[in-house]
């Protein structure tokens, strides 16, 4: 029998309110850049979204002239190819397609196609109706500053958000060697999400772990091989440029930094800076820090909480914790997101009320709103600021709530 047109179930306040808000939010950003822009103020022009199109995609090609020789790894004009090995062979199957452009938005249209019918179909099974399983999705990634902001720079971020998320999926059915293959393709090109294989520790999936980082390793040698002249000089010129690109990074203190970095170590930078003290000698003490914090929150508190729980709380410190973190990779949080999402709904359905669960879905809200929201220099507010104490908050809701599958026997 065919489903009827109109909603056969509502959905939960607490969807309701994410949805809400994350309209609400979009259409206060554009009137609030309306209004500066308008009254003259400078608050109101820096925004990502008027670099040139497509500009970290398009950075590249003098680059790649050069690739296979040792004067790959040298500037060209103001570039120089700073990204882990297989992110290159990324970028040379963009540029070899001779429709880099193209090819690239096919794979983001693709991909987010994917991602809207499968969650739609999800919606549908859970007796959410036609209209809203199909205009709840759709509206969430229409107003989505990190998806929008990623896919105008072109930035290759997209490949890592494919990896993870799929990962993701696969670590919450329980397909724990399919997760470790792709967070270590992922890790291959981007460092940081190799530190997504610790979720496998709790579940003591040994030969899971040692798959993820065979992959990495097996696929960052095979590129360095691929890319040449050597491997070795390969890897001297890619970790040059990388910790280079980096280290530069740190030290400044810009607009360009502090309003899309969303990096705990940016509060770090300011109290050195304030303080008069050299920011590179902040560097090691901070690292060894957040892992203290990292290894303390995840063996005292998470390895006995629920996967999602632990999923989360990773995926946030993965995002927060690297001094140089922009809001484009915070499309990385639609996984654990998606997985809230679903868990509000079954709760629905069972009357089962899951303590911190609305709280940390709003949490989401703002984190995918534009920082331009909450950027006003002249008292002081700056949106990466902003979105640094918000995943701190969502870090800390993930230690405290357990986020359990609902079941008949914990129903109120």
């Amino acid at each position: 029998m065919a489903r009827p047109n109109a909603d056969s179930a509502p959905l939960p306040r607490s969807l309701r309110l994410v949805w809400e808000w994350s309209l609400a939010l979009s259409a206060l950003a554009l009137l609030t850049t309306w209004a500066k822009i308008h009254a003259g103020s400078l608050e109101g022009l820096w925004n990502p979204l008027v670099d040139p199109a497509f500009c970290d995609l398009m950075e590249f090609p003098p680059v790649f002239r050069s690739l296979h020789t040792a004067q790959f790894f040298a500037w060209v004009g103001h570039s120089r190819f700073s990204y882990p090995p297989l992110g290159a062979v990324l970028y040379a199957v963009l540029y070899g397609s001779g429709h880099p452009v193209a090819l690239y938005l096919g794979t983001a249209a693709a991909w987010l196609t994917t991602c809207l019918w499968a969650v739609r179909r999800k919606l549908l099974a859970m007796k959410i109706g036609r209209i809203t399983a199909t205009f709840f999705p759709l509206t969430l990634v229409l107003v989505s500053f990190p998806i929008m902001g990623m896919l105008h720079q072109g930035n290759i971020e997209l490949a890592l958000w494919i990896f993870t998320a799929l990962g993701a999926w696969a670590y919450l059915q329980g397909s724990d060697d399919t997760a470790a293959l792709l967070w270590g393709l992922a890790a291959a090109v981007k460092l940081y999400p190799i530190i997504l294989l610790i979720l496998l520790l709790p579940r003591r999936r040994w030969r899971a772990l040692a798959l993820g980082i065979a992959t990495f390793v097996a696929s960052s040698l095979l590129s360095l091989y691929w890319i040449g002249p050597t491997i070795g000089v390969a890897y001297r010129g890619l970790r040059e440029s990388i910790f280079g690109y980096q280290g530069g990074r740190i030290l400044q203190w810009t607009m360009h930094e502090i309003l899309p970095n969303h990096s705990v170590f940016s509060f770090a930078k300011l109290a050195m800076m304030t303080s008069g003290l050299p920011v590179a000698k902040l560097m090691r003490p901070y690292y060894l820090a957040g892992m203290g914090i990292m290894g303390l929150a995840f063996f005292a508190r998470l390895w006995k909480m629920p996967a999602l729980n632990q999923l989360l709380a990773i995926t946030v410190f993965m995002l927060a914790f690297p001094p140089i973190s922009y809001y484009y990779t915070l499309v990385n949080l639609y996984a654990p997101f998606l997985a809230l999402l679903f868990l509000a709904l079954r709760a629905e359905q069972t009357a089962v009320k899951i303590s911190g669960l609305q709280t940390t879905l709003l949490l989401f809200v703002p984190l995918f709103a534009p920082f331009t929201l909450f950027t006003f220099p002249r008292v002081f507010l700056f949106g990466g600021l902003i979105h640094a104490v918000l995943l701190v908050a969502l870090f800390l809701c993930a230690l405290q709530y357990p986020f359990a599958e609902p079941t008949k026997d914990s129903a109120v």
